[in-house]
């Protein structure tokens, strides 16, 4: 069973409208059989607030995971890049272990409109070989949401990508949630599977949602939309998932999310974090959008 542990001050955060760039949150998250004495983690934290402990009734630590509020450059990888890694070294330096990032937090959502699909090339790119790059270098867990073409990708920190020949015509393009561990290597993938028609048209659907082990946590992996049906997240649940981790660019209004991040939590008694954005990209304004932990 996992608890997330949050003070006041992360509390009140969470009831307002995240609107800073860049905004980061901070909170602790801790496998428990019953529910842990707040109190007792806050005076943990307070005395030595770098170090992750592990609660008396658990072996495995606590573990401070952030979240990158960020508002998103529409189209703009080389500006987004930047502002992913001053965040990622911002959070380290708070002490967060998992890192996570908003849904496409390199291309903006609707890339397509403006620089194509056809640049896109077998993953890991450039970009998230940086990214990789960085996690290695501060010791840290990041949750990067970007997008690859299919063909044979590799994992490893700084592996170019296959020299294969690929027909961007035919090739499979996936909006992807990479999972990179605290030594630079992808150690999961997941592709979304509830796509939006119209706007990712360009994308392929996955086939079922990724489960992978970060931290001795089992951690389930959505994307977005992913949330919308309950079958994702009972999916997870049903396979052994104690965390539910979901990238987002969701506006609020007329088709926004609603209540459905608070109903996955509630029918599989899950925490969820949920990493939204911010900012106005063309007709599409998610100012009032919110990055959310349901527990």
């Amino acid at each position: 069973m996992a608890w997330v542990l949050m003070t006041e001050a992360a509390k009140k955060v969470m009831r307002q409208r995240l609107l800073v760039l860049p905004m980061i949150l901070c909170v602790a998250v801790a496998a428990c059989q019953s529910s842990p004495n707040l109190a007792d983690v806050s005076r943990e934290r307070e005395l030595n607030p770098n170090h992750s402990t592990a609660l008396e009734n658990n072996n495995r630590p606590l573990i401070k995971i952030a979240m990158l509020h960020l508002e998103l450059r529409y189209a703009d990888l080389e500006h987004n890049a930047l502002l992913l890694e001053q965040g990622i070294k911002q959070a380290a330096a708070q002490g967060a272990e998992w890192i996570m990032t908003p849904e496409l937090a390199l291309t903006g959502y609707r890339f397509d409109l403006q620089i194509g699909t056809e640049w896109i090339t077998v993953g890991p790119d450039q970009y998230v070989q940086r990214i990789q790059q960085l996690a290695d270098e501060l010791k840290v867990v990041i949750f990067l949401s970007h997008l690859e073409r299919a063909g044979n990708q590799s994992n490893s920190n700084g592996n170019a990508q296959s020299n294969h020949a690929v027909d961007t015509a035919s090739s499979s393009i996936y909006n992807t949630l990479f999972v990179i561990d605290a030594q630079g290597d992808i150690i999961a993938r997941h592709h979304k599977i509830n796509t939006i028609p119209v706007s990712e048209d360009w994308s392929t659907p996955g086939a079922v949602p990724a489960l992978i082990t970060v931290d001795d946590y089992s951690v389930g992996l959505l994307i977005c939309a992913d949330a919308w049906p309950s079958q994702h997240a009972e999916y997870l649940q049903a396979h052994g998932a104690e965390i539910l981790v979901s990238s987002a660019s969701w506006a609020p209004g007329l088709y926004g999310p609603e209540d459905t991040w608070e109903k996955r939590s509630l029918e599989t008694q899950l925490p969820l974090f949920v990493n939204n954005r911010t900012g106005i990209e063309r007709l599409f304004d998610l100012c009032q959008s919110s990055s959310v932990v349901v527990n």
